[in-house]
């Protein structure tokens, strides 16, 4: 056989055969070009119930040669209703082609269909109206030759598919870069087959967006029976990230909106499984990735009704798999779980359960194990175990918490609990939520994000009991202040789990350090120059009894402090807290009441026994006037004060609120080198004024009205004896009256003097002065005789009267909190 020659036939034959079906196409195109158009729209205006508006309307044989394509462009297709809303199919081109061969024998089927650029709005109102009911039931008594679906190709390019469905909220919303699919239909059974990439813009249902964003290559094959309205979903993938999805199941909406679906996750990590559900649940994790076999299905299966859903159940799981952050190096391995989520209705998805079982895992060398029941997310009823060792530093690692800057220690715990959460809110009901067992405390430190001080070393055992925690031996540092705890807190749980519930605290504090200035500045206030904010919380209801060996606030630095804090309804009192302080002893009864918006209502009581002068001056800052400082005093005090006032909550005196009785006696007095006392000896025979000792001096002063009240008191000096009395105002402003013995007149203008001298009962010539102005600027002049009387019983009576009526007032304004046992936790049933 001559080679040659068969070559030169098969040749000859190809281009024959080419020549052949390019003839033809174009013989096709040119010949039937306009019976194509109008057979084409013909019958699609027969199959359709709706207008559809084309721009343009085009032929071509060498577009998708060798076939015969028909290009749609500009294509519009209106819904089925509502006519003036977004259309039911928009595209920019569609192409459909034809087997030239075919249609010179009238055979009018389109093999493929190309979409490009199309956007496609399916909807149900909320009457249960769909918009794509589009397609006219068949004419089967007609003979004309139809149009003909058998279409081995389908191409979707650029094309947006967007379904809402109003009556059930659910809406849908999916991309396809590019989609190949091929469609067989036999009567009203259609066989799709579909395969490319599909982009997951959102899946939303009730308001719940799913699967946000995710890039997913579908594998489907699908039958649809149009008369019985049942699509089936034959055994089909979805790949995301690298993870296959295995889906099945069927959908009939002829009478009923029947559905039973399943999916199957194969070769999946907890990385995809988190990236399906809503981003607000899984925030906190999404970045966490798996190794090893994570699991994971779904069945839904029931009634798509306007009563009635279907049910969900999803399994999924861990086996020996390794959990971990891609940002750290803790990671949870040797992880295991059974998980279980039952929706029995999707309408309502908070009436679900949650089943975690077997929860075990291994962190830095440590285990763990636990369980976890949860039914109804809206009134949920909880039960649940824990028990395991935890280091604090390799678990803030592994979880980043907003709240929590770093953490160390560990933590040994085993806990039990059952109950329905919404009975924690309410005293009558709490006991019914039951949670037992203990968490060891070891060497644990904490420092938050929001708040300046750490919590350091804390150790000891936590004991639940119900609602209530136990504390043994808790000791620990926070900030420069220590402190060891033994006692309850009550409604602990509650006030971890909701926002405003109360907590109430019963136990004995002792410390040997605590540093009030560094505690109050961790709640600085709004001010710019206020250094502290103090409030009370309205939730807290305290008992301490305090054995604090130091404490600091300012210059104010006692020791040895005992005594009994009680605190609620935003009022702190003590009472009998005793303390040691500057040389002396001080005991001491209050109440601070922080009840009133921005401001510190305080009274109080205390008695000074032997306590150092110089030091309360100094302590107490000289009381912001440079007048009589601390350098100018020695000698003992005692004294019984009682007092109310008013601070802003950044602990700001209110100088017009302060009202206070003070029975004091001075032993071994000093003043020295004090200005006015130095400007008496111009008028007195003594020339040594400037250093007085006294022995005892005794007074009842009263400060009102930003007054300071001196009653007359006599004052036996080692130089003179000198009654002092008159009264000194908060801005400084002082009218001080001296009555002082006169021996010599020489020093005096006797015409100036004259109605300012006087002999006493004993015989013995007296000098009236009086010292007016400010402490900047004052003078010392004669107190004549037609005055002094009158002012000395005036000041006398007034500062007697103001006395009598604070004692009257304080007797009817500062009741003491009592709480009896358990009573003053009895936190309300609202």
């Amino acid at each position: 056989m001559d080679i040659k020659r068969v070559v030169k036939k098969i040749i000859f034959y190809l281009v024959l055969t080419v020549v052949v079906v390019v003839t033809a196409s174009i013989l096709a195109t040119y010949l039937y070009k306009d019976r194509l158009i109008d057979h084409f729209i013909r019958e699609a205006n027969k199959s359709l119930n709706t207008p559809v508006h084309v721009d343009k309307i085009s032929v071509s044989s060498l577009k998708n040669f060798p076939f015969i394509s028909l290009t749609f462009d500009g294509v519009y297709i209106e819904e089925s209703f509502d006519k003036s809303s977004a259309p039911l199919l928009e595209a920019e081109k569609i192409d459909f082609t034809f087997n030239p061969i075919a249609v010179f024998r009238k055979n009018y089927t389109v093999e493929k269909v190309f979409i490009k650029k199309g956007f496609f709005h399916l909807k149900m109102d909320k009457n249960g109206n769909i918009n794509y009911d589009i397609f006219k039931q068949p004419d089967t008594t007609s003979s004309t030759q139809t149009v003909k679906v058998d279409l081995s190709k389908i191409v979707l390019e650029e094309t947006t598919f967007k379904y809402q469905n109003w009556l059930r909220n659910v809406d849908l919303d999916f991309t396809t870069p590019s989609l190949t699919a091929k469609l067989n239909a036999v009567g009203s059974v259609y066989d799709i087959l579909a395969e490319g990439e599909v982009a997951v813009n959102h899946v939303s249902v009730n308001n719940t967006i799913w699967a946000e964003n995710k890039q997913t290559y579908v594998e489907a094959d699908l039958k649809y029976n149009d008369e019985l309205k049942d699509l089936f979903i034959r055994p089909s993938v979805i790949t995301i990230n690298e993870s296959d999805f295995a889906v099945e199941g069927t959908y009939q909406f002829l009478e009923k909106q029947l559905i039973s679906l399943n999916v199957d996750g194969k070769d999946t990590d907890i990385q995809t499984l988190l990236s399906i559900l809503p981003h607000s649940m899984v925030k906190d994790f999404d970045k966490y990735q798996s190794k090893g076999d994570v699991y994971f299905s779904m069945v839904l299966d029931g009634e798509i009704g306007e009563k009635t859903s279907p049910k969900m159940t999803i399994n999924f799981g861990l086996n020996d798999s390794e959990l971990y952050h891609p940002d750290t190096r803790v990671k949870i391995t040797h992880a295991l779980l059974r998980g279980t989520f039952i929706a029995a209705d999707l309408n309502n998805i908070n009436n679900s359960v949650l089943d975690l079982k077997d929860i075990n895992g291994i962190v830095e060398d440590h285990n763990f194990k636990a369980n976890l029941y949860l039914k109804n997310f809206e009134t949920p009823y909880v039960k649940g175990n824990f028990e395991g060792k935890l280091d604090l530093e390799s678990v803030f690692k592994f979880y980043k918490s907003e709240s929590v800057e770093a953490g160390s220690g560990q933590l040994d715990a085993h806990l039990n609990f059952e109950g329905q959460v919404k009975d924690l809110k309410k005293k009558a009901s709490s006991g019914r939520f039951k949670t037992t067992g203990d968490i060891n405390l070891n060497r644990l430190s904490l420092k938050l994000a929001h708040y300046p001080l750490k919590l350091d070393n804390v150790s000891g055992n936590l004991l639940f009991n119900n609602n209530d925690l136990a504390l043994s031996d808790v000791s620990g540092k926070l900030g420069n202040s220590d402190f060891l705890l033994n006692g309850f807190f009550k409604n602990i749980i509650a006030y971890l789990l909701f926002e405003n519930e109360p907590v109430g605290i019963e136990s004995d504090l002792r410390s040997k350090f605590i540093d009030l200035d560094e505690l109050l500045a961790a709640n600085p206030g709004e001010e710019s120059d206020s250094k502290y904010k103090f409030t009370i919380s309205p939730k807290l209801v305290l008992k301490f009894d305090c054995d604090v060996d130091q404490l600091k606030f300012r210059r104010f630095a006692p020791k040895n402090i005992k005594g009994d804090l009680i605190v609620r309804n935003k009022i702190a009192q003590s009472n009998r807290i005793r303390f040691n302080a500057m040389g002396g002893s001080i005991t001491l009864d209050g109440k601070v009441d922080a009840s009133y918006d921005k401001l510190l209502r305080v009274n109080t009581s205390f008695a000074l026994d032997n306590i150092d002068v110089d030091s309360i001056f100094y302590v107490f800052e000289n009381f912001n006037q440079d007048f009589l400082q601390d350098k100018h005093l020695k000698g003992k005090i005692k004294a019984d004060v009682q007092a109310s006032m008013t601070f802003s909550d950044n602990l700001h005196l209110y100088p017009g609120s302060l009202v206070s009785n003070i029975s004091t006696t001075i032993i071994g007095g000093q003043l020295n080198n004090f200005e006015p006392m130095q400007r008496l000896s111009k008028y007195l025979d003594e020339d040594k004024l400037d250093h007085l000792v006294f022995s005892e001096l005794r007074n009842d002063i009263h400060i009102e009205n930003k007054k300071i009240y001196l009653p007359q008191m006599e004052v036996s000096t080692n130089v003179t004896d000198i009654k002092i009395s008159g009264i000194h105002t908060f801005d400084q402003n002082i009218d001080y009256r001296v009555i002082a013995p006169l021996r010599s007149k020489k020093k005096i203008d006797k015409d100036e003097a004259f109605g300012a001298i006087e002999e006493d009962n004993s015989g013995r010539t007296m000098l009236y002065l009086k010292i007016i102005g400010n402490t900047s600027d004052y003078l010392v002049l004669y107190d004549k005789e037609s005055v002094k009387k009158k002012i000395v019983s005036d000041i006398k009576k007034e500062a007697r009267e103001l006395k009598d009526a604070f004692k009257n007032k304080g007797k009817e304004e500062t009741p003491e909190i009592e709480l009896e046992e358990d009573d003053y936790f009895d936190w309300g049933d609202d």
